[in-house]
Formats: C-alpha cells, structure tokens, sequence
C-alpha cells in the first residue's frame, strides 16, 4: 500500500511503470467534471471508475482485494477513510475471478485517511476496505493490470 500526495504519482513509476498511463490520463482530463462511470483509454487494460460513495461508517467497511489488479484510489471532493489489512493475516476466502475481487469477513487492522489531494495505491497482497466517509464523496478508482507472475511471489 502506497498513500502519497497526487503531485508525488510520478514517482512511483519506477515501482509501476503503467502509473505513465494514469498520469497521462490525469494531465489530459478533469476527474472533478467527469461523470460517473467507467472509461477506459488504455490498449493494455488500463481503465477508471468515477463515483459517488455514500456516507459509511468504519463499522460497515468491509475489506477487498483484487488479483489481478491494483486499485490507484483518488478522493476528489473530500477526505476518505480507508481499512488496510494485509492479506496474509486474513483466512483464504472465495475468488469471484469474473469481477476480481474477493471479500473477508475479518474487520480491518488499520485504518487511515486519504485526503483530497491524495492517492491511495494497493496492490495485490492488500486488502482494503475503501469508502469511510459521513457524507457522500466524489472519487475515481484506476486500476492496472498486473501480470500474472505478481500473485507468485
């Protein structure tokens, strides 16, 4: 898991050489005035989900983990918790392979606060719990594609 300033997203290119493609997509659209929905502008897989996330308080946050993507989760119109877990503490649960995602019954370790401004990356390993908020917000989700050896390790 990675929290940083949105100005820093260039730096993680190194560790995610795909981030080229958000930051490209991030300097040639305005997140604040797209709709909801999902676009995708990428050959590679690449694509983004613009929502609205009702009010939800920790004690309805519920952890998720993707394998075969990572989440790059930015707040645009407020401060978003967010529970963290990571996966290795937390019993093996069903894989929806068609929606990559499982679900765990275990309430989140941490929590911690992704401001506007800010970016949230989890990879594969972690399970988060996104959406803590007491109002509605704003908030685009990217996700990438990670080969299939990243789940090996």
């Amino acid at each position: 898991m990675i929290i940083d300033d949105i100005a820093h997203l260039k730096d993680y290119t190194r560790l995610l050489p795909t981030l080229k493609t958000v930051i490209g997509f991030l300097k040639s659209h305005d997140l604040q005035a797209l709709p909801e929905g999902r676009f995708e502008w990428d050959a590679d897989g690449c694509f983004v989900n613009v929502q609205t996330v009702p009010p939800k308080a920790s004690s309805q946050a519920v952890l998720e983990s993707h394998r075969k993507m990572v989440d790059i989760q930015i707040p645009l119109t407020g401060d978003e918790t967010m529970g963290y877990s990571p996966l290795k503490e937390l019993q093996p649960t069903p894989y929806d392979e068609t929606k990559d995602i499982s679900f765990y019954k275990e309430c989140p370790g941490n929590f911690v606060t992704v401001k506007k401004g800010m970016f949230a990356i989890f990879f594969p390993q972690d399970a988060h719990a996104p959406g803590v908020t007491p109002t509605a917000l704003k908030k685009a989700v990217f996700k990438i594609p990670v080969s299939d050896d990243w789940n090996q390790q």
